[in-house]
C-alpha cells in the first residue's frame, strides 16, 4: 500500500498444479475486493500472494525462497484438502499467514485485512524501536520476531515463550510489553519463579489479607494485583510445582483469583501471564542454542 488512499496491492504467484479457470476465478475475486495484484518478480519483495492446489517438497522450497525478502500469504485452493500439518509445515517454510479457500469466497476481504494487518506488523518489525532490541536476519528469527510483535499488537491472550538460558525470553517479554497499544497499559512485574516457596506461593502471586496467616500483620499485595492492566511475566514458570501451575492456569482461564485469607474474588487484567519455560531438548555438543520460540494461547 503506497499511499493513505491507495488500493492495496501485492505481487500473486500460482503454482501448479492449478487449472486456468481456478486462476481466473482467484483473480476475479481478488480484483473485485480491490487488491491490485502483479505478478511475482524475479526477486520478490514486499508482500505477495502464493496460491497452492496442492503441497509438496517443490512447493515449500518455492515458498522458502519467495519468503526470504518478502512477507507471503498463502492461499490453498482445491482441490488441496488442508490439514493441520500441511499448514504447520506452510508456516515453517516461511509463510507468514495460511488462508483455505476451499470453496472459493465470493470476496477477498479477509485477505484485505490479513495484509494490511501484514504490513502493520512487518512496518514494527522494521523499526528501530524492534530492530535495536531483538537482533538477527535468518529466515527462522524474522518469523519468530514476527510472531512476537503481531501477539504484541493484536492479542491481549496470554503467551509462553519457550527456550533455553540465554536465547532472549525476557526481552521478548519486555518487547511484547512495550509494544502493548493499550490507553491503560499498566507496569510489567517479573516473578522469578525459581525463588518461590511452595508455602508462600499464594501470598506472592494473589495477595494476601490481614491476620489471612501467622506474621500476615498487614494485606498485601500479589504479583496478579501489582500487574493489574500491565503484564505478568512469570520467568521460569515450568520450575513451579504442578498444582501451583494449575492454580495459575485457572487465573488465566476465569481473569480472576482470590487473596489468602476472608477475601472476596477480584478481578485480573495482567496481560499474557503464562510467562516462560526453559525448554530442555537433548543437545548434541557444540551444538547451537535454538532461539526462543512464541506460542499465543489464543488471539484476538
Amino acid at each position: 500500500m503506497h499511499g493513505a488512499d491507495a488500493s492495496p496491492s501485492a505481487w500473486i504467484q500460482f503454482v501448479d498444479p492449478l487449472s486456468a479457470a481456478a486462476r481466473e476465478a482467484v483473480l476475479a475475486i481478488l480484483h473485485r475486493s480491490g487488491l491490485r495484484t502483479i505478478p511475482m518478480p524475479a526477486d520478490a519483495q514486499d508482500y505477495g500472494l502464493m496460491v497452492l492446489g496442492a503441497i509438496d517438497d517443490r512447493i515449500l522450497d518455492e515458498l522458502r525462497l519467495a519468503s526470504r525478502r518478502a512477507v507471503v500469504l498463502v492461499l490453498v485452493v482445491a482441490p488441496c484438502r488442508l490439514s493441520a500439518a500441511e499448514a504447520w509445515s506452510l508456516l515453517r517454510a516461511g509463510a507468514s499467514d495460511v488462508m483455505r479457500w476451499t470453496p472459493l469466497p465470493t470476496d477477498a476481504a479477509q485477505v484485505c485485512a490479513r495484509l494490511s494487518r501484514l504490513r502493520t506488523v512487518q512496518a514494527l518489525v522494521d523499526s528501530s524501536r524492534v530492530r535495536d532490541v531483538l537482533v538477527g536476519d535468518s529466515t527462522a528469527w524474522r518469523a519468530l520476531v514476527r510472531q512476537v510483535v503481531e501477539v504484541a499488537v493484536f492479542s491481549q491472550g496470554p503467551v509462553l515463550i519457550t527456550g533455553e538460558s540465554g536465547t532472549g525470553k525476557e526481552l521478548i517479554a519486555r518487547l511484547i510489553h512495550d509494544l502493548d497499544r493499550r490507553a491503560d497499559k499498566g507496569a510489567m512485574v517479573i516473578v522469578d519463579c525459581t525463588t518461590i516457596t511452595p508455602e508462600l506461593s499464594g501470598s506472592e502471586f494473589f495477595g494476601h489479607e490481614r491476620g489471612a496467616f501467622t506474621g500476615a500483620m498487614n494485606p498485601r499485595e500479589g504479583a496478579f494485583a501489582l500487574a493489574h492492566r500491565g503484564t505478568l511475566f512469570l520467568d521460569e514458570i515450568g520450575e513451579l510445582p504442578p498444582p501451583l501451575q494449575a492454580q495459575l492456569l485457572r487465573v488465566v482461564q476465569e481473569g480472576k483469583y482470590k487473596r489468602v485469607g476472608p477475601a472476596p474474588s477480584r478481578a485480573s487484567r495482567a496481560g499474557r501471564p503464562p510467562g516462560n519455560a526453559r525448554s530442555r531438548p537433548a543437545r548434541r555438543a557444540g551444538a547451537r542454542r535454538p532461539a526462543a520460540s512464541v506460542r499465543a494461547a489464543r488471539r484476538a
